[in-house]
């Protein structure tokens, strides 16, 4: 085949989904479980001389994410989880938290994906729980997309968020405490026309 006969039939294939298709978004939303850790550094000042752990929480939240290619992207998420202490009186207070990260996924219908990024916890309660606080965070995690549609996409996700520790800057103490999440989410898709890889035709 002469070049110039090899070139016209390579412009005739059609590009993969996941070269063609760019400038993504999704918009979405989730339901889970937080999960405090004990060591948290969750308090206001003068609120506590020991640690209170607080019990596993209702996670709900939202999310947006653009994806200027199939396979990579931004996300940024907000999201708050009500919960009480777990002991000392059983108060109720109220965490919340907004993240941002990189998100690096496969460009398949059902797509692995990883995540990392840093963000802000807080906690919102009474003098008898945690007080008022707000603290800097990082996260990694990683989770499963099923593409339903090219209009819809399911979701699980897991995260293990890094905050400052109630024992940072303490003799022997941590810097930081795990704090884990897992969540199943739903998203509207805009900018995708197919699940698949290849194009058609």
């Amino acid at each position: 085949m002469a070049p110039g006969q090899a070139q016209a039939a390579d412009a005739g294939k059609p590009k993969p989904a996941w070269l063609k298709e760019k400038h993504i978004l999704e918009v979405g939303g989730y339901l889970g479980a937080f999960f405090t850790a004990a060591d948290h550094g969750l308090y206001g000042d003068g609120i506590t001389k020991t640690p209170r752990p607080l019990k596993p929480g209702f996670d709900v939240g939202v999310r947006l994410a653009y994806l200027p290619l199939r396979f990579v992207g931004v996300e940024v998420e907000g999201g708050v989880v009500p919960t009480k202490l777990d002991g000392n009186g059983g108060y109720k207070t109220t965490l919340f938290g907004v993240r941002g990260h990189l998100i690096l996924q496969l460009p398949t219908r059902l797509s692995l994906f990883v995540v990392a990024g840093g963000g802000m916890l807080g906690a919102s309660s009474g003098p008898k729980a945690l007080g008022k606080n707000i603290d800097g965070t990082l996260h990694v995690g990683g989770g499963l997309k099923y593409y339903v549609t090219p209009k819809v996409v399911l979701r699980i996700d897991g995260r293990d968020i890094l905050s400052p520790a109630w024992s940072k800057g303490m003799a022997g103490g941590q810097d930081w405490a795990h704090n884990a999440e897992f969540t199943f989410g739903a998203s509207f898709v805009l900018g995708r026309q197919t699940t698949k890889m290849l194009a058609k035709g």
